[in-house]
């Protein structure tokens, strides 16, 4: 049984589709298991924070696919992290789980102040002697991170950006790290005992290339805007981050524009195939 907890997610999502169409069986392990879109999914319903419930909705699975949590009014999510990951370690010993895929972050090998970044490193560190085969998957910048300026992009033709217009940054398709994912989930030949493998797209783009996929795709010209350093907080609260969520979120962006999220074995990475106008391309065309 393959075990995917954050199934609404935009990895989970589509992790489960994945499985599913290859014929594997699937369990999503969610806090609300009416946002599923498959009713016929099975579901367990598990808060993160709840030890003894998610060993409970393990129990039965041979392969579990968990990520760092995503909650951006919270007022430690540092905290929040190491305590869901010491959840997660009880629960995959506690159901036997001979495989786990975790997704972490490009930049996790780093020691330093990198804000969201951390939470990948927490997540490596806390599960890294388990005895089972764990697999850790570092991708790049997504580009559905951008999909949230869409509306302000398409009505006034300004891409706010917290990067500098030129700054190339590695990024890639979540939906190709989604089948990256089922891959190794459901591949019958296990990988080594630990194993971290890194992922990028065809090539690095800058917000100024962002900016004129949107602008081709949308028929008009658009221009990207950068927000100052000192307005990035500000601006994340205004978008409805808690204060320490907006801060480690800056500290993540600040770890971006200093390049600590680059591969660790630049000649070790997979390169995932979808490029940024195909990727845009398919979602606007879908509505």
């Amino acid at each position: 049984m393959n075990i995917i907890v954050g199934a609404t997610g935009q990895i989970g999502s589509h992790l489960v589709t994945e499985l599913q169409k290859s014929g594997f069986p699937v369990r999503a392990v969610v806090r609300n298991p009416e946002k599923l879109a498959d009713k016929n999914l099975e579901a367990r319903k598990a808060d993160l924070f709840d030890g003894p419930q998610l060993a409970k909705a393990f129990e039965g699975g041979t392969t579990v696919f968990i990520l760092t949590p995503e909650n951006q009014t919270s007022n430690d999510i540092i905290e929040d992290t190491k305590q869901i990951i010491a959840n997660y370690r009880s629960a995959i010993e506690h159901a036997g789980i001979k495989r786990v895929i975790a997704l972490s972050s490009m930049g996790a090998h780093v020691d330093g102040n990198t804000g969201n970044l951390l939470m990948s490193r927490i997540l490596e560190q806390g599960l890294g002697d388990l005895e089972a085969t764990t697999v850790f998957v570092r991708p790049s910048y997504y580009f559905s991170n951008w999909l949230s300026y869409l509306e302000t992009t398409a009505q006034h033709g300004i891409l706010p950006t917290f990067f500098s217009e030129d700054l190339p940054i590695e990024m890639n398709s979540p939906l190709d790290v989604a089948k990256y994912i089922a891959k190794v989930m459901t591949d019958k030949q296990a990988p080594k005992s630990k194993t971290t493998v890194e992922l990028t797209g065809p090539q690095p783009y800058t917000s100024r290339d962002v900016a004129n996929a949107f602008a081709t795709l949308l028929n008009k010209p658009v221009v990207p805007q950068s927000i100052p350093r000192e307005k990035w907080h500000e601006t994340l609260i205004a978008a409805g981050f808690s204060e320490n969520t907006a801060t480690n979120l800056a500290d993540m962006t600040q770890a971006v524009v200093d390049k600590l999220t680059v591969p660790e074995r630049p000649d070790d990475t997979i390169t995932l195939p979808t490029s940024l106008h195909s990727y845009l391309s398919g979602l606007l065309s879908n509505g």
